[in-house]
């Protein structure tokens, strides 16, 4: 008896989407580029490459910490704009991926022609991965306060005041003999 996953062919072209995977590949329809996805045909590859792209910043977003574990079926419609950006941002990294293959720069006795679409399109990803980082970092704090974890707690407070106790007397002034 071999491995199944050696003997046994799978068809791709079968699959079909549940109703959450399809409202996450018409958000991701919804914000790339018409010229992104034009080296790839229509229907199923298209769909697979879009919900690829909501896979990547669903990843993002459950392990940016505190970690979650969301799934592309169990997670919240209400944050689905916050998961646009951070598609968003992934299709911006993509695109300078993409202008990196392709830009040129030729010279030739004082006549000079550069195509540098990576630079412009770099400080675009920056700013766009900037603030995904930010409205991220944002949303697991309120995360982490909604539990009831955060400095101002009773619980924190406890064990802060117990970690400094086992410090001794030089843990409110390190030059102290």
């Amino acid at each position: 008896m071999g491995d199944p996953l050696r003997t046994t062919t799978y068809s791709l072209k079968s699959r079909t989407y549940s109703v959450r995977d399809q409202l996450f590949i018409q958000m991701t329809r919804s914000i790339v580029p018409e010229s992104f996805l034009k080296g790839c045909n229509g229907g199923f590859d298209q769909d697979i490459r879009l919900l690829g792209m909501a896979a990547l910043a669903l990843v993002d977003f459950n392990q940016h910490p505190p970690c979650e574990n969301f799934t592309m079926e169990n997670f919240p419609l209400n944050l689905f704009p916050l998961l646009e950006l951070g598609t968003g941002v992934y299709i911006q990294l993509f695109t300078q991926m993409k202008y990196s293959l392709i830009d040129i720069s030729y010279n030739d006795n004082g006549l000079s022609i550069a195509v540098d679409r990576v630079g412009k399109t770099g400080q675009s990803y920056t700013n766009l991965n900037e603030k995904w980082e930010e409205i991220l970092t944002n949303y697991k704090k309120c995360q982490i306060s909604k539990l009831g974890l955060g400095l101002g707690t009773p619980r924190f407070q406890s064990n802060l005041s117990r970690f400094i106790g086992m410090l001794g007397n030089g843990a409110f002034g390190w030059n102290i003999p």
